[in-house]
């Protein structure tokens, strides 16, 4: 079994913003949804292990945003896992650039999309932060 659902959130020039919703996904989704990422158009991916209508309904949905530009931050809104550098540093940094943005500390960013789609596919192929927060430790 892999995720259950993917979000992608839509900022399309001069549009209102919009949700593309996929049950099911196959990794070659998820993947290329990622790899669109910019940061201002398509700021944000989520994934959900849950039998929701958008992965915004599953506060343990596993969390992507940002782009190349400046990095991703990968984060659960509850209980609050975040992907965290030590060496990164504590100054505050904005990620998605359209409507309200997202700030984090540098600490929090990716910047080698590599790791992060292999952390994208490990919270994929096993819906658990413990096997994320090991994957991390073990790059």
């Amino acid at each position: 079994m892999t995720a259950r659902h993917l979000t992608v959130l839509h900022y399309p020039p001069r549009k209102h913003w919009h949700c593309v919703e996929i049950r099911e996904p196959v990794w070659e989704e998820v993947s290329a949804a990622i790899r669109q990422m910019d940061d201002a158009e398509f700021p944000i991916v989520q994934l959900s292990w849950n039998d929701v209508d958008s992965c915004f309904d599953d506060e343990a949905s596993f969390n992507i945003i940002g782009g190349p530009a400046t990095g991703f931050a990968l984060f659960e809104f509850f209980p609050g896992w975040k992907f965290d550098d030590p060496g990164g540093g504590d100054e505050d940094v904005r990620l998605w650039q359209s409507d309200q943005g997202y700030f984090c500390k540098r600490r929090n960013i990716i910047v080698d999309i590599a790791l992060v789609l292999k952390l994208s596919k490990v919270y994929f192929e096993t819906g658990s932060y413990d096997e994320v927060r090991h994957a991390c430790s073990s790059r």
